[in-house]
């Protein structure tokens, strides 16, 4: 069953839902004042769910005291680390982040692993992948040895090359990138159980219907789910802060 909220005075709104497969929901989410999260935990069993709610917890409370989303994530980093090294039933355990802060008009992502932010902007009906995965598979894209649409299908299209509380990263990375909003624009955040089942022009489909934010998320998530779901499907949408003046 799908967890389907609206936040933030309506700016937004977040889902969440186990999928078809797993047993356990690992995905973790955050809709606050001015910062977003989606952290998909990894270790089943491990406590992945653990490390995605311990990793959002730290990245609130050190954003919330520094304003820094890259070090907030570093620290968080640190801290799921530590964790996975005190306990037996925890160890191996790790997530992904994606993250979202905006200060006016300007917006900052920062992320680790494969959990996505993408750009809608309606009156193109375009939408854009504002992350590059950390991923083997995205890495032999980069690379020219496979192209897009044979990542989707490669069969190891979900081992990631970065996380937090890995041990194999000796120098911890965290990718950010800026933009400025423009009216009526959105950004999708969502962790791979969406994005691993539906493709981007299937997400336009959605985005481009009338309805509410949350009806749009609701239905990518059944289309995921339909195609298997066969991870857990998390995903959080956000309007701009800018109004449109032309209205």
């Amino acid at each position: 069953m799908s967890i389907l909220e609206s936040c933030n005075s309506k700016k937004c709104a977040k889902i969440t839902d186990i999928g078809r497969i797993r047993q356990l929901n690992e995905d973790s989410l955050h809709c606050g004042d001015n910062l977003w999260v989606v952290a998909d935990g990894m270790g089943g069993h491990a406590c992945g769910d653990v490390a995605s709610q311990l990793a959002i917890q730290v990245i609130v409370d050190e954003f919330t005291q520094s304003a820094n989303l890259v070090d907030a994530i570093a620290q968080a980093h640190d801290k799921v680390l530590e964790a996975g090294q005190k306990a037996d039933g925890q160890k191996g355990m790790g997530t992904t982040v994606v993250a979202l802060t905006c200060v006016d008009d300007e917006f900052e992502i920062a992320w680790v692993g494969d959990s996505r932010a993408y750009l809608w902007q309606p009156e193109q009906q375009s939408l854009a992948a504002l992350t590059t995965d950390h991923s083997l598979v995205a890495g032999m894209v980069q690379k020219g040895i496979i192209s897009q649409k044979q990542a989707r299908l490669h069969p190891q299209r979900n081992m990631i090359t970065r996380c937090l509380g890995s041990k194999k990263t000796t120098t911890f990375e965290v990718d950010k990138c800026r933009g400025l909003w423009q009216p009526e624009q959105q950004i999708l955040l969502c962790s791979d159980g969406l994005s691993d089942e539906i493709c981007e022009s299937q997400m336009v489909e959605f985005l481009i219907k009338t309805g509410s934010k949350g009806d749009k998320l609701e239905q990518m998530v059944d289309a995921a789910k339909e195609a298997g779901g066969r991870d857990n499907i998390s995903a959080i949408l956000i309007d701009s802060p800018v109004a449109n003046t032309t209205k």
